[in-house]
């Protein structure tokens, strides 16, 4: 059994957030990278990594003493980024960010996302610390208007020896 769960769990969200890019009805799909992308989208979704966090944080409790189980508690920093121009731009770049998070928020609250498709054992997966950061200086109005939500999707997860 693996020590950590953070490998499987990272896999289940770029697999899922791919297949809910794919299905969503967003023309063309949401492209989601596995790490920090190499090249910037119009919309994107990235999982692992953020500019602000590069860093999965990993906290790991033991059950009780003589047992042979632990907790482990991580956080897994996504970024969402849309960029929209011409007129209302912020509001359509703002309606492109949330429908990316809230198909991946709505999939977190179902059973199986809950458990990341069972890479979280007897745990659960949240998104959590939002923060929304939507551009506003002169200069940056003649690339459009970008809305990026940062999130973590944090989770708690059993293992035993």
């Amino acid at each position: 059994m693996a020590t950590s769960s953070i490998p499987a769990a990272i896999d289940y969200l770029v697999a899922t957030a791919r297949t809910l890019a794919a299905v969503g009805g967003a023309s063309p799909p949401v492209p989601v990278f596995d790490g920090w992308p190499d090249g910037r989208a119009e919309r994107a979704l990235v999982v692992g990594i953020t500019p602000e966090d590069p860093a999965t944080d990993d906290q790991v409790t033991h059950g009780q003493l003589g047992a042979q189980t632990q907790w482990e508690e991580f956080t897994i920093p996504c970024i969402i980024w849309a960029r929209r121009a011409g007129g209302d731009a912020m509001r359509l770049a703002r309606l492109d960010a949330f429908a990316i998070l809230d198909a991946l928020d709505t999939h977190l609250r179902s059973a199986d996302g809950r458990a990341l498709g069972g890479a979280l054992k007897s745990g659960t997966a949240i998104a959590a610390n939002v923060v929304v950061r939507q551009t506003g200086s002169a200069e940056e109005a003649g690339d459009g208007r970008v809305c990026e939500i940062s999130f973590d999707v944090v989770c708690r997860s059993r293992s035993a020896a």
